[in-house]
C-alpha cells in the first residue's frame, strides 16, 4: 500500500508538476522560488538586483531594504501558467537598532493549484487534488559608509496531494551607489538552505548568484543589467529592463531575458508593462509571453504610509 501511495504522489509530481521540475528534477527543487514576485520587476526582464528597495527587496535583493524610510503594504497577483495563481503579500518597514537606522521586511509567497486531476502509475483516474508552494520570508537591510547589506530568512513549504516538505533558506545582499556618478550596483546570493524532501526524494534549493547594475541615462529613463548564475542548473541567466517615467506619475517598461530558467521551463525573451503612480499608491502591471503556453500577466499594489518614526 505504501508503495502504491508513493508510485501515485511520484507520477502527480512528474505529470502535473511544471516542466523544469520534470526536466531539471536531479538539479533543484521548489522552483516557485524562481518566479518574480513584483510587476514592475518582471516587466523589467527581471534585470533587478541593483535597483531593488521596499517590499521588492525582500525577493530580488535584501539590501535594498537598507533605505526604507516610512511603511509600505504590497500585493501582487498573477494567472500563472498551467492554471496556477502565484500570489505575493509583503510590509517593508524602518526600524532603529541601538541608534542606527535599518530597514525591514515581512513577505509571503505562494504558487497554488486546484482541483487537478490525479492519475496512478497505470495512467488511471485517481481523483483530483490540489497543490500549493510557499514561502514565508524575514529580511533586514542596513547601511555602512557607501554600502547597503542585507539577511534574509525564509520558510519553504509546498504540498501535492497531502504530501509535504519543507525547508529553511537564507538571502544575502550588497548593494553599493558609486560617488558623483548615476550608477548602482547590486550583488546577492539567494535560497542558501536545506534541500526539499518528499518522502524518499531530496532536491536542493535553486540557488542563485547575481550581480545587477542600474544606470539613470536621464532624469526619470533608467538602465538596468543583470546577470545571474544558477548553480544546481548549471546555467547562467542575463537580462536586461528599462524603466521610463515619460510624465510625472506614468512609466512605460520593457526587459528582454537570455536563458530564462522559470518555473515553467527554459524559455526566454521580451517582456513589458506599465506603471502608475497617484497619491502614494503604485500600480504596476506586466505581461511575459511564454511561447505556446500563452502569456503570464502579473499586477502589482503598493501604498506607502507616513514618514520613519523618530
Amino acid at each position: 500500500m505504501k508503495n502504491n501511495k508513493q508510485a501515485l504522489f511520484l507520477t502527480l509530481l512528474f505529470v502535473c508538476g511544471p516542466s523544469s521540475i520534470r526536466v531539471q528534477a536531479l538539479e533543484s527543487g521548489a522552483e516557485f522560488l524562481k518566479i518574480g514576485t513584483d510587476a514592475k520587476a518582471m516587466a523589467m526582464g527581471s534585470a533587478y538586483t541593483a535597483a531593488a528597495s521596499g517590499t521588492d527587496a525582500l525577493y530580488y535583493n535584501p539590501a535594498g531594504l537598507s533605505g526604507t524610510k516610512g511603511y509600505e503594504l504590497a500585493f501582487s497577483h498573477a494567472n500563472w501558467l498551467l492554471d496556477s495563481r502565484h500570489d505575493f503579500v509583503g510590509f517593508a518597514f524602518p526600524l532603529k537598532l541601538r541608534g542606527r537606522q535599518l530597514g525591514g521586511g515581512l513577505g509571503v509567497t505562494r504558487l497554488s493549484n486546484a482541483g487537478m486531476e490525479g492519475r496512478g502509475a497505470d495512467r488511471s483516474a485517481g481523483g483530483s487534488f490540489d497543490s500549493y508552494d510557499q514561502a514565508v520570508s524575514l529580511a533586514l537591510g542596513a547601511r555602512s559608509g557607501g554600502y547597503s547589506f542585507g539577511l534574509g530568512g525564509k520558510y519553504i513549504e509546498s504540498s501535492i496531494a497531502g504530501e509535504k516538505a519543507k525547508a529553511f533558506a537564507i538571502d544575502l545582499g550588497v548593494n553599493r551607489s558609486l560617488n558623483n556618478l548615476p550608477v548602482s550596483i547590486g550583488f546577492a546570493v539567494q535560497n542558501l538552505g536545506t534541500p526539499m524532501k518528499y518522502m524518499t526524494q531530496r532536491d536542493p534549493l535553486p540557488v542563485s548568484i547575481a550581480a545587477g547594475l542600474m544606470l539613470e541615462i536621464i532624469p526619470g529613463f533608467n538602465i538596468t543589467l543583470d546577470t545571474r548564475r544558477l548553480l544546481h542548473e548549471k546555467s547562467n541567466v542575463f537580462s536586461v529592463g528599462s524603466d521610463y517615467s515619460f510624465m510625472p506619475g506614468f512609466a512605460l517598461r520593457t526587459g528582454y531575458m537570455i536563458n530564462n530558467v522559470t518555473a515553467i521551463g527554459g524559455l526566454g525573451g521580451f517582456s513589458g508593462g506599465v506603471g502608475m503612480t497617484l497619491f502614494a499608491t503604485q500600480l504596476d502591471y506586466s505581461i511575459t509571453p511564454f511561447a505556446g503556453l500563452g502569456n503570464a500577466q502579473k499586477i502589482s499594489l503598493k501604498k506607502k504610509f507616513g514618514p520613519s518614526p523618530k
